[in-house]
């Protein structure tokens, strides 16, 4: 008898909480809203790559992807002679858009007024510099390709 009864009270229980098993459906519309306002996005899931950089660490792409460009940049004005009248030790912020698409543009940025006055031909010779980068290939979000903008500083320390 007391066994007929944990059968009932079990019968009971479950016809009471089948409720429960009811999956709720979700419309297409609803799933993808959800998943766009979990996305960020100021954050890339895959930097912008060099093909130098192919065989590094995931945490060291972005980092190589930074000094790449800096090197470049550096040894392009190195080739460059640049006179002034008086020393230069100041930092530049240089905007870099990178395209889906892979291309490197030099966004419009202002130079301070005392590196204009010496050196004015300086960002004719960044946007060369820029334009003859290696080819990239853009940085990703959830594999799809994104722009992305990054300010990278350029210290100048001319004597």
């Amino acid at each position: 008898m007391n066994l007929r009864y944990w059968y009932i009270s079990l019968l009971v229980v479950m016809v009471f909480s089948c409720k429960d098993f009811v999956l709720k459906k979700e419309s297409k519309d609803d799933i993808i809203e959800e998943g766009l306002k979990k996305l960020n996005r100021n954050e890339v899931e895959q930097p912008p790559l060099f093909a130098a950089c192919k065989y590094k660490a995931v945490e060291e792409l972005e980092q190589c992807f930074q000094n790449t460009i800096t090197k470049h940049i550096y040894n392009y004005l190195a080739k460059h002679t640049i006179t002034v009248k008086e020393p230069i030790n100041d930092t530049i912020w240089v905007p870099l858009l990178i395209t889906n698409q892979g291309k490197i543009i030099l966004e419009d940025f202002e130079l301070p007024p005392s590196i204009k006055v010496h050196i004015p031909d300086l960002k004719d010779s960044l946007k060369k510099s820029i334009a003859s980068l290696p080819e990239v290939k853009p940085a990703h979000t959830r594999s799809t390709p994104v722009n992305t903008l990054y300010k990278l500083p350029l210290v100048l320390h001319i004597e």
